[in-house]
Order: C-alpha cells, then sequence, then structure tokens
C-alpha cells in the first residue's frame, strides 16, 4: 500500500508540475503575444516605412541607371522628397509634383526662348515666376500649395542650366522630367505595393479621436481652460482636411465618403463651437455673481453631459452610438418641459437675470440639435463605414470659404524674388561655378518655408540636416563611391544615407532635418563622375548651399511677418471685421463666417503653438469673434419674418453693432448697449405686440439680450489695447 501511495503521490506531483508549466507556458505565451502585438503597432511600421523607402530608392537608381540618365541622383531626390509613411500621401505628392513640375518646365522653355541672349531680363522674369509661386504656396493648402513650390525652383533645375547651353534646352528639360517621372513611378508603386499604409484608416483613427475629445470635454463640463481645446479643435479639423484631400487617390471608400467627412468637419465645428459659447456665458455669470442662473443652466444641461458618457467613457460600439442618438433624441423633447421648471424656479428668486438664462437655454437647445447632426453623419462614417452616401453640393462650396490676408503674402513673395536676385547677382558677379545649385537652395527653402509660423526655427533644422548631408556628401564621394564599381555596390555605399534620412523623416520633432539631409546629399553626391577626383567642386558646392542658407535665413530674418507685434494687432483687426462683414453683408452664413475666422486663425500660424501666451490671447480673441459673429447671424435669422418696422430697427442695430466693432471705443460701446437697452424695453413692454407674436418677441429678446452681453464683456478681446 504504501508503494502505490507513493506512486500516486508521484504521479499527482508530476501532473502538478505539468499543470505549472502549462500555466508558466501560457503566461509566457500572452507575454510574448502582447509583446508581439507592441511591437508590431509601433515599431514593425517604422521598419516596413525604412524598408519601402530603400526599396523605392533603389528601383529608381536601377531604372535611371537603365536608361541612361545624365543624373540618376534627381530620381533618387524625388524618392526623398515624395516617400511617406502613407501610400495615399505619396500618391498624392507625386500627382502634384508631376503638375507642378510641367508647368515649371513650361515656363522655363518660354523664359529661355524669349531671354537666352540676355541675363538681366531673365532674372527679372525668373524673379518675378518665383513670387507668384511663392503667392499661391500660401494661398492655397495642402499638397496644392507643394504643386506651387515645385512650379518654383523647376525653373532652377531647368531653366538656369539651360541658360549656359541655350541649344540644349529642350533635352535639358525632357532628361530632368523623365528623371522626376522614374522617381515618381518607383515611390508611388514601392508605397502602393510593398506594405500599404492606408490612409482611410487613418481618418477613421482621427474621427473617432476628436469625437472622444469632444465627449470628454462635454460630459465633464469643464467651464476653464477652454482656449487650448479651441487651438486643438481646430488642428484636429485641418488634418482631417487634409488627410480627406490626399485619401481621395487612394480606396473606393475615401473617395465615396469625401464629402461625408466634409459634412462631419463642419457639424463638430458647429457643435463644439456652441459647446464653447455657452460655456463661455457660463464664465460670464460666474465672474457676475450670477450663481443662480450658472445653477440653472448646469442642471439644464446636466442630462446631455451625462448621456454622452458611458461609464466615464465615450461611446466606441455601435450599441453605445445607437443608445447615444436615442439620449440626445430624448433631451431634445424633454427640453422644453425641463426650461419650464428651471424658469419657474428661477422666477421666484430676487434679481433673477431671466433673460440671460433664455439666452443660455436656446445655446443649450442648439447645441443638442447640432449635437444629433453630428452622430447621425459620425455612425454612418464609422459604425457604417460601407454604406454608401453622398451629401448636397451645398457643403462643398461652404467647404471652399477661405480668408487671405494678402500682405504676408505679399511679404513671402517680394522674399522669394529677392533671394533669386541676391543669388544670381553673386552669380553673374563672380562668375559662380555653383551659383546655380546656390539658387536651386535658396529657391527651395523661400518657397518651402514661406508659410512657416517659425520660420527661423525651422530653416535652423533644415540647416542642420544640410551639413550633415554635406558631411555624408564627402565619405561618399572620397571613401565610398570610387570602390562602387556596379549596381550592387552602389546601392550599398548609398543605402546609410537613405536609411538616415528615412529615419529622421520619419519623426516629427527631425523631419525638418532628415529633410535637409536628403535634399543637400542627393544634389552633391556624384554618380556619373569621380567627385573624389574633384575636391575644389566639392568645396564649392558646399560653400554654395551655406550661402544660400544664409541668404535665405537674412531675408526670413528681416520679413517675419508672424514675429511682429503690429501682425498681432491686425490679426485683431481681421477678426473685428469679419464681424462687421457678417453685420453688413446679408448673404454671408454661420459656416462661411465660422469656416473664415478659423482660416484666418490657421494662417496666422497660432495652432502651432497652443502652450504660448500670445496663441492663448489668439484663441480668446477668436472666441470672442465667434460669439459676436454667430450672435449677429442669429439676430438675423430672427428677424427674417419679422414686419418691416422691426426689421428696420434689427437692421439699424447690426449697423451700430457692426460701426462699434469697425472702430472700437468706449463712446461706440455705450453707443450700442443704450440702443439695446431701448430696444428691449420697447419690446418687452408691448411696443409691437399688435405686429409681433410671443414666439417672435421671445426670439427676438433673447437674441438682443446675448448680443447686449456680449458686447458689454467680450469686446476687450478683440480690442488692439488688449495686446
Amino acid at each position: 500500500m504504501s508503494r502505490r501511495h507513493a506512486l500516486r503521490q508521484g504521479w499527482h506531483a508530476l501532473a502538478a508540475g505539468i499543470a505549472i508549466l502549462g500555466h508558466g507556458g501560457r503566461w509566457l505565451a500572452i507575454c510574448a503575444q502582447q509583446a508581439g502585438l507592441g511591437w508590431y503597432r509601433q515599431d514593425f511600421p517604422l521598419i516596413g516605412y525604412l524598408f519601402k523607402y530603400l526599396l523605392a530608392s533603389w528601383l529608381a537608381l536601377w531604372l535611371a541607371l537603365k536608361m541612361e540618365m545624365d543624373q540618376p541622383a534627381t530620381a533618387l531626390l524625388t524618392v526623398v522628397i515624395v516617400m511617406h509613411f502613407r501610400s495615399g500621401m505619396v500618391i498624392t505628392k507625386s500627382y502634384y509634383r508631376l503638375i507642378g513640375t510641367g508647368i515649371g518646365i513650361l515656363f522655363s522653355l518660354l523664359l529661355v526662348a524669349s531671354f537666352a541672349q540676355d541675363r538681366f531680363p531673365f532674372f527679372i522674369a525668373a524673379a518675378l515666376w518665383i513670387g507668384l509661386c511663392t503667392a499661391g504656396s500660401l494661398v492655397y493648402r495642402n499638397f496644392q500649395s507643394y504643386g506651387f513650390v515645385l512650379a518654383g525652383y523647376t525653373l532652377c533645375i531647368v531653366g538656369l542650366p539651360a541658360t549656359l547651353t541655350p541649344w540644349q534646352t529642350f533635352q535639358i528639360a525632357s532628361t530632368r522630367m523623365s528623371e522626376i517621372g522614374v522617381g515618381l513611378l518607383s515611390a508611388s508603386l514601392v508605397s502602393e505595393l510593398v506594405l500599404p499604409q492606408r490612409l482611410w484608416e487613418t481618418i477613421q483613427a482621427v474621427v473617432r479621436g476628436k469625437f472622444r475629445d469632444f465627449s470628454l470635454l462635454l460630459g465633464q463640463r469643464d467651464a476653464v481652460g477652454l482656449n487650448q481645446p479651441v487651438l486643438k479643435f481646430m488642428q484636429d479639423l485641418y488634418q482631417l482636411e487634409s488627410f480627406r484631400a490626399s485619401a481621395q487617390f487612394e480606396t473606393d471608400d475615401a473617395r465615396v465618403h469625401s464629402t461625408t467627412i466634409n459634412q462631419l468637419n463642419l457639424q463638430f465645428m458647429a457643435v463644439s463651437t456652441t459647446y464653447i459659447v455657452f460655456q463661455r456665458l457660463q464664465q460670464r455669470l460666474q465672474r457676475s455673481g450670477c450663481k443662480h442662473e450658472a445653477e440653472a443652466l448646469q442642471e439644464l444641461m446636466q442630462p446631455l453631459a451625462t448621456a454622452v458618457l458611458s461609464k466615464g467613457q465615450p461611446a466606441t460600439s455601435a450599441p453605445e452610438l445607437t443608445q447615444l442618438q436615442q439620449a440626445v433624441a430624448a433631451y431634445q423633447q424633454a427640453f422644453a418641459n425641463a426650461f419650464q421648471r428651471q424658469r419657474q424656479a428661477l422666477s421666484a428668486l430676487p434679481e433673477a437675470q431671466l433673460l440671460t438664462f433664455e439666452s443660455g437655454a436656446a445655446l443649450l437647445q442648439r447645441l443638442a440639435a447640432e449635437l444629433a447632426a453630428y452622430l447621425d453623419t459620425y455612425v454612418l462614417l464609422v459604425a457604417n463605414p460601407r454604406k454608401r452616401q453622398v451629401a448636397s453640393r451645398e457643403f462643398a462650396a461652404a467647404q471652399l470659404q477661405m480668408h487671405i490676408d494678402w500682405l504676408p503674402v505679399a511679404i513671402a513673395a517680394t522674399r522669394g524674388a529677392l533671394t533669386l536676385l541676391v543669388l544670381a547677382v553673386l552669380w553673374m558677379t563672380i562668375d559662380w561655378p555653383s551659383g546655380i545649385l546656390a539658387m536651386t537652395l535658396g529657391v527651395i527653402t523661400s518657397t518651402l518655408f514661406a508659410g512657416s509660423p517659425t520660420p527661423m526655427a525651422t530653416l535652423r533644422q533644415f540647416t542642420l540636416g544640410v551639413v550633415l548631408g554635406i558631411v555624408l556628401v564627402y565619405l561618399s564621394n572620397v571613401f565610398w563611391l570610387t570602390a562602387a564599381h556596379d549596381y550592387v555596390m552602389l546601392c550599398i555605399v548609398i543605402a546609410p544615407a537613405i536609411l538616415l534620412t528615412a529615419w529622421l523623416s520619419a519623426r516629427p520633432a527631425t523631419a525638418l532635418v532628415g529633410a535637409g539631409l536628403g535634399i543637400a546629399y542627393f544634389l552633391m553626391v556624384g554618380f556619373n563622375q569621380a567627385l573624389g577626383d574633384l575636391p575644389v567642386r566639392y568645396f564649392n558646392d558646399s560653400i554654395a548651399l551655406m550661402i544660400a542658407l544664409a541668404v535665405s535665413a537674412i531675408l526670413f530674418s528681416l520679413t517675419d511677418y508672424a514675429a511682429s507685434p503690429w501682425a498681432r494687432r491686425r490679426l485683431l483687426a481681421q477678426l473685428r471685421g469679419l464681424v462687421v462683414e457678417a453685420c453688413l453683408n446679408t448673404t454671408m452664413t454661420a459656416a462661411a463666417f465660422e469656416m473664415r475666422a478659423r482660416d484666418l486663425i490657421q494662417r496666422s500660424g497660432d495652432l502651432h503653438r497652443p502652450q504660448a501666451a500670445d496663441s492663448v490671447h489668439v484663441a480668446e480673441a477668436l472666441c470672442a469673434a465667434l460669439e459676436m459673429g454667430h450672435a449677429v447671424l442669429a439676430l438675423r435669422t430672427a428677424a427674417v419674418a419679422l414686419p418691416a418696422q422691426p426689421q428696420r430697427l434689427v437692421q439699424h442695430t447690426l449697423l451700430l453693432v457692426a460701426h462699434d466693432y469697425k472702430q472700437p471705443s468706449r463712446k461706440h460701446q455705450q453707443q450700442v448697449l443704450q440702443w439695446l437697452d431701448h430696444f428691449l424695453v420697447w419690446l418687452q413692454g408691448g411696443e409691437y405686440a399688435q405686429s409681433l407674436s410671443p414666439t417672435q418677441v421671445q426670439k427676438l429678446v433673447t437674441q438682443l439680450h446675448f448680443v447686449r452681453l456680449v458686447i458689454d464683456t467680450e469686446m476687450p478681446a478683440l480690442s488692439p489695447r488688449s495686446l
């Protein structure tokens, strides 16, 4: 028995050991799986991008050598410029680069044919062209802007060499076009066929992120620190628009839902603005001591704030989104009863500001309606991405609204033209062998960085990359290229520079360093001659790049519009001008007004510095302008169906508001406030009871009171004295 007992215990121990090993194995498998998923999500995309970058470069080099092109490095430079993580971005950049290059070549041919024998008119016309292209790069967004940049510096790549040998102009143009085409084809094929990364997935991630951030902001009911969310939401809007414009070249889903994404962007803009205006009203009530009104509005908003979060988190699944839509619809249906209860409770309190409460309630009602519309589009895009829907063309027309300040555009155009002329004078004066290279890089920097909010910091990073490229070119030309006797060895020689460029370009913090490295390296590296035996040319080219960067830096420092204090005052004046236009222009819509105001701030560059004090002040001014603009537009909408006499009084109100915002002063502000007080007394006293219904009077009084609140408290944010 003892032996059987021992055997039984042994078997139990063995089974327990196997079980422990099994649990340990499963635990190790789970850990390995999690580590593998983490590696796949974080590191594998970068490794795949580096591999694609290298493969596209090698393919472009092979095709250029196979076709016996004069400068295979031009094809490699093209790959460096257009490669991106996402396939849609590569195809879009290639498309606009091809268009920009073609236009630049046509103008180069025209210029050489007209002024081949006289350099002075040639460079005057070239400077005008560079200025025009620089202006176009600022007026347009996304890769349309990039197309103008390409059209500008293609003149340096084709037109300037052709001035030395005019009889070879067409050959130079066709060769450069072929080399660029090889680079574009290689980058597009590799990006599309090898480990493609779709923009459509990124678009859905951005859409979900915007919804999550707004749901948390709405659900937490945070009435402080709204300036940074304003700038963050604007960044998301323009990022999504950039992705949408690029994704149309990618998949059927992206093309079908392009209009839906536009519509979602506009609806998110509307609902986020209404929420921010409501919270600013809450802040105003808290500061003025209207505690009961603020609490009543908070209680009225409570069901909506509770509905947007499920167990403290935003809705993610389709059932949760459906439940949220139902909750918002129920809130809209029960709003009238909840409003009456809160109003009755407030009316029993002495000195209660019922009109202020009613203005806030109108904002909440609008917020619920805009949130419902936003949810409908969001569910269509995220929960039902395969459902095909094409919205009306009305939104596309509204989306094209832009507000362009032509002064910084003119400054940038002048800077680009001067960069070319200064370097051209140096080239002609001292018969500089590397003058064409200097002009090429000078034009690239002056046009490419014209829209940068911090051009000097941008240029410093780019210069660091150029210096690294110069060092790598020396190592390649002297030590490596001399040993490269076939295609395989040549690929091995250029691989370090390609991989370093790709790795730096993949990180946002060093993307400009990578761009400078790649451009400098492939502008100077020699595939058709042994530059290791020509140190004079290497040093000439290196000095040319440094001089071009120095000229660009000097001109940028002298014409940095965004950094000047008067640019801030001009920005505030333009925001006030938009409010004036909203008062006077009867055809302006709320969507057009808001898009133009946001476009004005986006072009100012403050989106990229959300922590800076100036950016916080600009966000405050934007919110004040949006409040007033929406208020006067809502007032005009409320007055549409009124009889002639009340309409004339509303028009007089709008004229006074426009005059106050056009020439802000304490005197004009008091005139508007006094008129609004008289107008409100007349309406509340029954002056127009026979010609207006109670509903019309209520809407008009609510809107007029809100306009008065904004003028009384928010006008200083848009005043030049606030700076």
